[in-house]
C-alpha cells in the first residue's frame, strides 16, 4: 500500500443518486483539489468506458466488465492519481472500485476475485473519505429515467439496483472507518450540507 501525501475523496451511488451533481457542488468548495472520474479519467480509460457501458446493443460478459473496468482503472490510478497524489496535491474522484463490487457483485461476479483485481489495479490505495449517496432505487430509476445520459447499467430491472444498493450498503459495513453514507432523498441544498459537515469532521475542509 502507497503512503500518499495528498488526500483522496471518493464518492459512489447508485442510479439516480445525485452524486455527480454533488461532486459539481463540492468544486466550488474545494480549492485547489484535482478531480477525475471512473471509469474514464484518461483518453484510454473513456474509450473502455464507452465500450463496456454505453448502449450500444452487443453483450457485455460480467468478467469482461470486470477486467475492462480494472484495466482502465490501473490505468487512471497508476498513471495520474498516484503521481498527484504524491506531490502533495488532494483529489476527488467520482467512483472507485467500489463501484465494481457494486454493480458487477450484482450481476454475480465474485466478490473475492473483485477484490484481488481491484487491488492489484490500484496498488492498494486507500481513500481518506468515501461518501455514499444512498436512494432507493425506485426513486433513483424515476430520477434518471428522466435523464438523456441513461447508460446499458442505469437501465437494468429494479432487482440488479436493489442488488446494488445492497452491496454498497455491505462495503459500509466492512469500511466503516471511511464510509459515510448520505441520505441522497433530500433536496440537494441539504445533501450538500450533509456532505461539507462530513467533510469537516474528517478535516478535508476548513
Amino acid at each position: 500500500m502507497m503512503k500518499k501525501k495528498g488526500k483522496l475523496l471518493v464518492l459512489e451511488g447508485g442510479v439516480g443518486a445525485g452524486k455527480t451533481t454533488q461532486e459539481g457542488l463540492l468544486k466550488a468548495r474545494l480549492s485547489g483539489w484535482e478531480f477525475f472520474r471512473e471509469p474514464g479519467g484518461t483518453p484510454f480509460g473513456e474509450k473502455i468506458r464507452d465500450a463496456v457501458q454505453g448502449r450500444h446493443g452487443y453483450k457485455v460478459d460480467r468478467y469482461a466488465a470486470l477486467f475492462a473496468y480494472s484495466a482502465a482503472r490501473a490505468n487512471l490510478i497508476r498513471g495520474e492519481i498516484i503521481p498527484t497524489l504524491e506531490k502533495g496535491v488532494n483529489v476527488i474522484l467520482d467512483r472507485y472500485w467500489y463501484s465494481t463490487w457494486a454493480y458487477q457483485g450484482a450481476e454475480g461476479v465474485s466478490k473475492p476475485v473483485i477484490w484481488l483485481v481491484s487491488m492489484l489495479a490500484t496498488r492498494r490505495v486507500k481513500p481518506d473519505l468515501v461518501l455514499f449517496y444512498d436512494l432507493a432505487p425506485e426513486i433513483g430509476m424515476t430520477r434518471k429515467g428522466k435523464s438523456k445520459d441513461a447508460d446499458r447499467y442505469d437501465l437494468k430491472e429494479k432487482k440488479f439496483h436493489q442488488k446494488v444498493r445492497e452491496n454498497y450498503l455491505q462495503l459500509g459495513r466492512l469500511y466503516r472507518g471511511i464510509w459515510r453514507t448520505i441520505d441522497a432523498s433530500k433536496p440537494m441544498k441539504e445533501v450538500l450540507e450533509d456532505s461539507l459537515k462530513v467533510l469537516r469532521e474528517f478535516d478535508l475542509l476548513k
